[in-house]
């Protein structure tokens, strides 16, 4: 009688186990104080041979009158699946963009973006705006780089020794 309980149990529990999803966020462009949301869309679907990679492409475009500043994606596949976003066509400042999202071991995939623009006058005042490009360095980067080589060395003299 118990090794039917065990066996209820152990049916029940292989049962209800619940499935587990990795979600990832993808950002292109470059966010303004005016951007405004334009366009979105979701969907999602099924992949029978999940071991094969899966494509999507999307193409999406601006309202008359404004260019794309930026786009938010986010993808969620089966906790052991794998995204990729690439973008296939324009970019930021154009009208339309092509992305494509690549997803590899996972059953389905279920997406959905958000597209933001700002005016086109607007945005040719921006990219008239001369930048400075910033060194890669600061003295947190060094700190944690320091810390790093020190804790290898000792490491090494314990093994050694």
């Amino acid at each position: 009688m118990y090794k039917f309980v065990i066996f209820c149990a152990f049916i029940a529990l292989v049962g209800s186990y619940p499935q587990q999803f990795a979600t990832k966020k993808f950002k292109f462009g470059i966010e303004y104080d005016g951007s405004l949301p334009m366009k979105g869309g979701s969907d999602r679907y099924r992949h029978r041979n999940n071991y094969d990679p899966f494509f999507v492409t999307v193409t999406t475009s601006s309202k008359s009158g404004f260019v794309i500043s930026y786009i938010e994606v986010t993808a969620t596949t089966d906790v052991d699946g794998d995204v990729q976003f690439n973008l296939m066509r324009g970019q930021t400042g154009s009208r339309s963009l092509v992305f494509q999202l690549v997803s590899n071991q996972s059953e389905f995939l279920s997406y959905s973006y958000l597209v933001y623009g700002i005016k086109e006058e607007e945005y040719k005042k921006l990219a008239n705006i001369i930048t400075i490009p910033m060194k890669n360095f600061s003295n947190r980067l060094r700190y944690n780089s320091f810390s790093i080589f020190i804790l290898i060395i000792l490491c090494c003299k314990y093994i050694l020794s």
